[in-house]
């Protein structure tokens, strides 16, 4: 069978499935083993054992549930509550402040356990805060969700993980890489939500509660935990102590002594926070898992010397191409979740970087970004759909998509500097690796 017809055969498949709402990891490994078995007969089925059990057998993927542990483990121990308390009390006699408070909160909650926490604990606790406040709607949840969804950039990211281990580039590299695109796009999110309230004092008064200076330096007490517990996590990688496996082990077990710490720790949170760190750990295995096997078999019917021909044959710039590939997974991102969108993509659009001179580790970076911008986009975008699911019972779908446009722009902007000036994301690798 030649490679144009496998290749319409398996994306047509899969596109079909996804769209009759089959989950991403079965509709990549249904299509993969039916057209195996079509080519190959049962024999080809080998291929798909042995893939299946290397991939969930690789020590490595245990980085995967301990940090999705340990971001459980901190939600449960109510850090996010008392940092967002103890902030307040530093910003209270400035325009906005809750909201940069908002920002900072979610990336440390992105930074201890990626995308999700942040945006449904902030949810709960500084939206209704924001509101009671007299703060522009739009402003208070527009920086919560933008403040959120740092997670898919800001290490320890989950996508981060699978979009290594899907490309075969460095976990540790990686998360370097994403350090300083996810920092400056908070830097300018502050700075957005500063010079807004500055013009329209009217969306963020300032807060009428008196706070003493005994109040602010009592609750640094509630900052100095989760900070020193990612300083050990990224600082461990950082210096070569530990791999990003080890790393995960300590943050996890660092999460732990502070949920003890705070007088949290019971049987229940304990079961709760395994359960859900299996659940999302099995979805995640077994997106993996589809992946690989979808990534072998494309591979093993000869899609890189077709992409490698197609691309050798194109007479335009290779900024083109690049510009090209963007625009693609913003559509999609529209779409389809991130993972869908990483698996589908990844296998395809890594080796075509690669073939046409760009730096691995920068591109998956640019690509991880627009998975940024994807979590903020109607109608698929996750944030929104989370954000809904916390916000008070007044809030309508309308105003919540309304928030997001003023932060998808300054997504973007990253994005292009990042496009522009490539050491935005490999300063750090570089320095360190």
């Amino acid at each position: 069978m030649e490679i144009g017809l496998i290749t319409t055969l398996l994306f047509g498949g899969l596109l079909v499935l996804l769209m009759l709402g089959v989950p991403v990891a079965f509709a990549l490994s249904a299509v993969t083993i039916v057209l195996t078995f079509m080519l190959d007969g049962a024999n080809g089925l080998y291929i798909v054992v042995t893939t299946t059990y290397r991939q969930i057998t690789d020590p490595n993927l245990i980085t995967i549930p301990l940090f999705i542990l340990m971001g459980n483990f901190l939600v449960h121990s109510g850090i996010s509550d008392r940092i967002f308390k103890a902030l307040g009390y530093w910003l209270s006699r400035i325009r906005g402040g809750l909201a940069i408070v908002s920002i900072g909160v979610c990336v440390a909650l992105a930074m201890c356990g990626g995308f999700g926490p942040g945006i449904l604990t902030m949810g709960l606790i500084a939206v209704p805060a924001m509101l009671k406040q007299k703060y522009d709607s739009a402003l208070a949840l527009g920086s919560v969700m933008a403040g959120g969804v740092l997670g898919e950039i800001i290490p320890p990211s989950i996508i981060m993980i699978i979009f290594a281990y899907i490309s075969r580039v460095s976990i540790g590299k990686l998360f370097f890489a994403g350090i300083i695109p996810g920092v400056l796009t908070a830097f300018l999110y502050i700075l957005y939500i500063t010079v807004k309230c500055r013009i329209h004092p009217e969306t963020a008064p300032v807060l009428k509660e008196k706070v003493t200076w005994e109040k602010r330096l009592l609750g640094l007490k509630d900052i100095l935990p989760p900070f020193f517990l990612i300083f050990l996590v990224l600082g461990s990688i950082f210096l070569g102590m530990a791999t990003p496996a080890e790393a995960a082990a300590i943050g996890a077990f660092g999460a732990l002594v502070i949920c003890i710490f705070y007088r949290k720790l019971s049987l229940n949170v304990i079961k709760e926070s395994s359960q859900y760190t299996l659940s999302v750990s099995g979805m995640v295995l077994w997106i993996l898992v589809g992946a690989t096997l979808f990534s072998v078999f494309y591979t093993s019917a000869g899609a890189q010397s077709m992409v490698t021909e197609i691309i050798g044959g194109l007479d335009v710039n290779k900024w083109v191409i690049l510009l090209g590939m963007q625009i693609i997974l913003l559509i999609f991102g529209m779409f389809m979740d991130d993972y869908a969108v990483v698996t589908i993509c990844a296998p395809i659009f890594v080796p075509i970087a690669n073939s046409i001179g760009f730096d691995p580790i920068w591109f998956s970076i640019i690509f991880i970004l627009n998975m940024q911008v994807a979590y903020l986009t109607p109608p698929f975008g996750w944030a929104l759909i989370m954000m809904k699911g916390v916000a008070p019972a007044d809030i309508r779908t309308e105003q919540i998509w309304r928030s997001v446009p003023p932060f998808v722009c300054i997504q973007l902007f990253v994005l292009l500097l990042t496009m522009i000036f490539p050491k935005i994301a490999l300063f750090l690798p570089e320095l360190m690796f």
